[in-house]
């Protein structure tokens, strides 16, 4: 074999920029990445250190010949040519691996069987005797590949996939391929982390795969260095000298690891596997296993309490990549990943992580700044490899939040202030309910309603935290607003209420919660409107919108009013108080229609002329174009995917259509008054007759916003619109 001979790796897809950096560190030049794997040359100690020093490749072949074979009888006759005899001595045994791809042959099956017939054919008619076939470890693994009927034949110098190190003979659920497990230690660097005494800790290690890579990493011991088995040392042209001083050097390379590395899981019986496969790959000198549940605090607390150990390493600089639940075999559930998000966050701050998962999205709700690294298939399930820092604690130690007292003296210091500025507005304008503090301070994100009902109670909104903030951190930071609250504003602790507001899908924000019941009544210019505390993410009134609600009752004397979008009809009853002659309400859900009509009969009004519909609302405008209106509200929901249409509803997508529809209905000199709380909402004003359209716009966008809303004044946008 010469240097200039060609050989050719195989690996997983994905992997291939990861090969090609092995081979030529094992020697190979003019490397190359095609298809499944990367080409290159090489001589005979090349090819035996890619054997035993790849980490990621499957298998090492030596092509030897090709040809076309478009037929079986050519395939028979390709193999024919090669002059077997060099490669197997009679008396040796064989196994044939053949894979097909766009060709007239396409049994895989059918195809190695040609071809072992083919071999065996040439020794019998040469001497009468021909070799066997063992399939487990033969002296030759012959591979053929057939693309576009072109034949290429090769000697599998690996002899079986070299994922198989030898030492994992018994393996838990979802285990996960040797070989993956390394090149995904490869691509998040755990090899420049190791270098720095990073503490290395896989806390969901199953039977141990991902940490004893890890390990053989850390103590720089060849991958293939304790296998028993490779296919060139059966092959004739196996040289045992160069073969000897390749493995030689394996041994004398590895050395100590600098760093701790810990495995940990909340089963027995893996870290019972997970310790015997530790030994039998013989680095179980550099590994800790440790019973402890992720979800349950920091498993270096657990290793402390259960073992002895000496190694020195800094925790401050840690490495995490593991393998945790996702699919078929082991699930997992957002609540488990949220809880998986905020544990890493208290215990392991400043960390770099990194996970592979076959489903991103139960991933995003751990809540840490995740990025996809690396596209992977793992056990027959396309995944991904992502990474990312866990956000620090600034001054703090994470793993000591639990008991830390947060200092929130700012926070307390800007509700005061803020409380002072809003008395004086409050009082003078009759005021039962506003906004009293919204995100002001970035670390205190959330913000707090104010109602003064027959009990008064104080709604605090989450805003949620960027992934950039450590989750711990800003639980703690809540867990401080909250305990602040019933002070700041002389209330009941069972009166504040909490809730998350965050990205929403659909109507998702109007659903109802985990029922507690807590309601109560607010009065707003002498009406009465019926509030739930605790049901749903909204109480029941929007409270941004209180100066639209007040020009409905200025200006509904003797008018039809028509409500869409109606939501608890809190508009409605504002119109019917300011003397609207008749009302439509308007909303898909039945259940705020219901809540319409309670509204509607506290208030004491006939109801004979304010009529409550449950419907769609493009639909409704639809079938009603015989109807008019002087006064109209839209102010529809951003996005809705509810199950009662066929059709999804994006405002910035309907709005024209939906204003047209509504304008179709209104009086020559009535007002349609849109809005919306889409922050990224632009407005078509190809409608306004400025721009040749038939209809006056009138932008309300900062009149609307009352004094409370002002810090925040995209809350929501709205517009006063006419006929021209």
């Amino acid at each position: 074999m010469s240097v200039t001979d060609q050989l050719y790796a195989t690996c997983a897809s994905g992997l291939e920029q990861l090969l090609a950096e092995e081979i030529r560190a094992c020697g190979g030049s003019n490397v190359n990445v095609a298809g499944s794997g990367v080409r290159f040359d090489g001589a005979l100690d090349v090819a035996y250190r890619a054997c035993i020093w790849s980490r990621v490749a499957n298998r090492i072949l030596l092509p030897i010949h090709s040809g076309s074979a478009a037929s079986p009888e050519a395939l028979y006759e390709v193999v024919q040519e090669v002059d077997w005899a060099k490669h197997l001595e009679v008396s040796g045994t064989l196994a044939v691996d053949f894979y097909c791809s766009h060709s007239n042959i396409t049994h895989s099956q059918f195809g190695a069987l040609k071809v072992k017939d083919a071999v065996v054919d040439q020794y019998r008619d040469r001497f009468g005797v021909r070799p066997n076939v063992n399939r487990d470890q033969p002296d030759v693994q012959i591979n053929v590949y057939l693309y576009r009927n072109k034949a290429r034949i090769a000697i599998d110098l690996s002899g079986s996939s070299l994922h198989r190190r030898g030492y994992r003979e018994q393996a838990g659920p979802a285990p996960i391929k040797e070989n993956l497990a390394a090149a995904l230690l490869l691509a998040s660097g755990w090899p420049t982390a190791m270098e720095q005494a990073c503490t290395f800790v896989d806390p969901m290690c199953g039977s141990g795969t991902i940490a004893i890579e890890a390990a053989m990493i850390a103590c720089h011991q060849a991958p293939g260095l304790h296998r028993d088995y490779f296919g060139f040392l059966g092959w004739l042209q196996h040289d045992a000298a160069v073969w000897q001083q390749v493995k030689a050097d394996a041994l004398a390379a590895r050395k100590p690891s600098a760093c701790l590395i810990v495995g940990s899981d909340n089963s027995a019986h893996a870290i019972k596997l997970a310790q015997e496969n530790a030994v039998l790959a013989k680095v179980d000198d550099a590994i800790e296993f440790v019973r402890h549940d992720v979800l349950q605090g920091s498993v270096l607390k657990s290793l402390n309490k259960q073992s002895q150990t000496t190694q020195q390493s800094s925790h401050e600089k840690g490495f995490i990549l593991s393998n945790p639940p996702y699919g078929e075999r082991l699930s997992a559930d957002a609540l488990f990943y949220e809880n998986l998000g905020k544990q890493l966050s208290q215990n392991y701050s400043g960390w770099k992580v990194a996970v592979i998962t076959a489903n991103p999205a139960l991933l995003k709700h751990a809540r840490l700044p995740f990025k996809p690294l690396l596209d992977v298939r793992n056990g027959g399930m396309d995944c991904q490899l992502f990474e990312g820092t866990i956000p620090l604690v600034a001054d703090a130690n994470a793993a000591s939040l639990e008991t830390e007292q947060i200092d929130a003296t700012d926070f307390i210091n800007r509700v005061k202030k803020n409380n002072k500025h809003l008395k004086s507005w409050v009082k003078r304008e009759g005021i039962r309910a506003w906004r009293a503090y919204d995100a002001d301070l970035p670390d205190y994100a959330v913000a707090i309603d104010v109602y003064e009902c027959a009990n008064k109670h104080v709604v605090v909104q989450e805003y949620q935290a960027p992934v950039t903030v450590n989750a711990i951190l800003a639980e703690a930071r809540l867990n401080a607003i909250m305990a602040a609250i019933p002070e700041l504003y002389n209330v009941s602790a069972a009166n504040v209420h909490l809730k998350v507001r965050q990205k929403q899908a659909g109507r998702s924000q109007y659903e109802r919660r985990a029922s507690q019941g807590i309601s109560d009544v607010l009065v707003e210019q002498n009406c009465e409107y019926e509030l739930n505390f605790t049901d749903y993410l909204d109480t029941g009134i929007f409270l941004d919108h209180r100066k639209v609600r007040r020009h409905i009752f200025d200006s509904a004397q003797n008018k039809k009013f028509l409500n869409l979008f109606a939501y608890t009809g809190a508009a409605t009853v504002a119109a019917i108080a300011g003397g609207a002659k008749s009302s439509v309400s308007v909303d898909l859900s039945n259940r705020y229609c219901q809540w319409t009509e309670r509204n509607i009969r506290r208030n004491q009004h006939n109801p004979v002329n304010h009529s409550v519909v449950k419907s769609d609302v493009m639909q409704w405008l639809a079938e009603n174009k015989n109807l008019s209106f002087d006064l109209i509200l839209l102010d529809p929901p951003t996005f809705s995917n509810s199950t009662g249409i066929d059709a999804d509803w994006n405002v910035q997508r309907e709005h024209v259509s939906c204003i047209k529809a509504c304008m179709a209905l209104l009086e020559k000199d009535g007002l349609l008054i849109f809005s919306n709380n889409y922050r990224r909402f632009k407005l078509d004003m190809a409608m306004s007759a400025e721009q040749g359209g038939p209809y006056i716009i009138e932008d309300k966008n900062r009149w609307s916003v009352d004094t409370d809303f002002q810090r925040n004044a995209r809350i929501h946008q709205c517009w006063f619109i006419r006929h021209a």
